[in-house]
């Protein structure tokens, strides 16, 4: 059995991974998602006998930070609520027969087509880079599961209408995809 993790192995995973767990928070919270960092290293610190062995102490905090995450909405539903209904009335407007299509909106409607387990694992590994070793520790599932998850859901984006017809016309959007939904959570 390890050593529980020492206070010195907390400030090395800070300087090691705080800079992706930030633009993690943030993409997923904005500015009170990105105020969570330094939760998350407040529950590392007192959980250091709870740490994992050091090459799982990455996804470690990813789930930390996730479940941080999901208590903060659950607490200020208001903000993401407000934030939903605007992103489903873009869609709305943006798709229109004789409108060309939304890059944004097209992406975020067929995400939200998914069962949130299946579209926070596209996000984890897309957008944050997580094996999928890593992400299943997130999610708190099997690997082989995660594996056959996210082929099934890479496999609907592929076969949503909306994205077949982005993929028809590539060129229809010119501005540039931010790096994840602005202030949405996802």
């Amino acid at each position: 059995m390890s050593q529980p993790a020492t206070r010195a192995d907390v400030e090395q995973l800070y300087r090691q991974h705080a800079g992706e767990l930030h633009g993690y928070l943030q993409r997923r919270g904005g500015a009170a998602g990105a105020d969570l960092l330094g939760d998350v290293l407040v529950v590392a610190l007192q959980r250091l006998a709870d740490l994992p062995e050091p090459t799982l102490r990455r996804a470690w905090l990813f789930g930390t930070a996730r479940r941080l995450l999901l208590a903060s909405h659950r607490t200020s539903r208001r903000r993401g609520d407000a934030e939903a209904q605007h992103a489903r009335a873009q869609v709305s407007t943006a798709l229109g027969p004789d409108e060309r299509p939304n890059r944004h909106a097209a992406v975020r409607q067929a995400l939200e087509s998914l069962r949130e387990p299946d579209r926070e694992l596209i996000r984890l590994t897309e957008w944050e880079q997580l094996t999928i070793h890593e992400a299943a520790l997130v999610l708190g599932i099997r690997p082989g599961t995660a594996r056959v998850r996210i082929h099934r859901a890479r496999r609907a984006l592929a076969a949503h209408p909306l994205l077949k017809q982005l993929a028809a016309h590539p060129t229809v959007d010119p501005r540039p995809d931010p790096v994840g939904p602005p202030g949405v959570p996802p």
